[in-house]
């Protein structure tokens, strides 16, 4: 077999390599696996074969002080060791920071208490970069929200890194009658989004209307306007549109943008859910498209098992406190009792404070970061 047949067969077997951890201590052993592996059509394909590697997860977490703070967890089990993911290298530290979302290996992040200082970071390589922002707000403006979004794909099929990220800050606001969005592109700085189109009740009506946040599932996260659901996808950083469901019988009576929330099932599903009255609602979008009431339970029969439980908790409307992969927590308004319903079984169980603070997954960076040969 010549030179070019064994590198063909040798590119085969690293393929199989399963862990993108494996895969850099592999790139180590001799300069030939190193050139292999290094190669932009290979780590594209690699990168095809293979679900991103985890390293953890990142949390909000309130501390000693009235701010809250981030804080990492590593998978398990661990693929790198949990210090390096300190967020200390970040301007006045990671106290001073709180989570607005993650993306493959980045997060983004606001200073605490001022929403329009954002900065979008790469633990694992300790980089960070100030995202100034739009030269075109007033001094009272402030975000209601920054997410992610994936760049230009490069050649190894890495779609997000410090190198090519986009952020959508939610500046929503109006002018002439057009509603807007800012969308940050790295090396092009802001860009103004109109989205009449998304939300066909602004056009009949010039005043604003806030997009109200519902969640996220899979890639795209969620908004409420009016009875329209609001669908920004992280992919594309493209907006879309679709009809709620009758999420409740009298909604100009009772309905609230903010008491609507979506999040993705075990099975994969995506699914809304609300609260009124005690009772829950839950409604999962079909092959199609269309949306169906799937379960509902009153809230003070399903707790009943729980420890703590009062009946008299249940003359309060329930808060939700957190949404999570096909679960949520909730407590009464003015009781420090929390329980969880599992969205599937709508069965409840104790919950506490520790379980309450949203989760954010944080990717190793591709492509990988190779280390020296062993050999010369």
């Amino acid at each position: 077999m010549d030179e070019s047949g064994s590198d063909d067969v040798l590119r085969l077997v690293l393929e199989r390599v399963e862990s993108q951890v494996s895969l850099i201590r592999a790139a180590a052993v001799c300069r030939r696996w190193r050139r292999a592996i290094a190669d932009a059509v290979f780590l594209r394909r690699y990168r095809s074969l293979h679900a991103p590697a985890i390293a953890g997860y990142y949390r909000n977490v309130k501390g000693r002080r009235p701010r809250v703070s981030p804080v990492f967890a590593p998978s398990s089990p661990p693929v790198v060791d949990a210090r390096h993911f300190s967020l200390d290298f970040l301007p006045g530290g990671a106290a001073s920071w709180t989570i607005g979302d993650s993306r493959g290996s980045l997060l983004v992040l606001c200073r605490a208490n001022c929403s329009t200082k954002i900065v979008v970071c790469e633990p694992l390589t300790r980089r960070y970069k100030w995202i100034p922002p739009p030269t075109d707000l007033d001094d009272d403006s402030f975000s209601s929200g920054s997410y992610l979004i994936d760049g230009e794909a490069d050649e190894t099929g890495s779609c997000i890194g410090m190198s090519n990220f986009r952020v959508v800050c939610m500046f929503n606001h109006c002018r002439d009658d057009d509603m807007l969005v800012s969308m940050y592109t790295l090396g092009l700085s802001w860009s103004e989004k109109k989205i009449n189109h998304i939300a066909p009740s602004f056009e009949e009506s010039p005043s604003f209307e806030e997009l109200h946040l519902m969640g996220h599932g899979g890639d795209c996260w969620y908004f409420v306007q009016g009875r329209a659901l609001i669908i920004l996808d992280a992919r594309t950083g493209d907006f879309s549109s679709s009809e709620l469901p009758p999420l409740v019988e009298d909604w100009d009576s009772h309905a609230s943008e903010s008491d609507f929330f979506i999040t993705n099932g075990r099975d994969g599903k995506l699914r809304i859910f609300t609260v009124f009255d005690g009772t829950m609602k839950v409604f999962v979008r079909l092959e199609g498209g269309e949306w169906m009431l799937e379960k509902r339970v009153l809230l003070s029969e399903a707790t009943r098992g729980v420890p703590g439980y009062d009946p008299s908790f249940f003359s309060n409307p329930q808060v939700v406190l957190m949404v999570g992969t096909g679960y949520v927590i909730l407590a009464p308004s003015e009781d420090p009792w929390m329980f969880s319903i599992n969205l599937e079984t709508m069965e409840a169980a104790p919950a506490v404070q520790s379980m309450t603070s949203e989760v954010y997954g944080c990717e190793l960076p591709w492509p990988p970061t190779l280390h020296a040969c062993l050999d010369g």
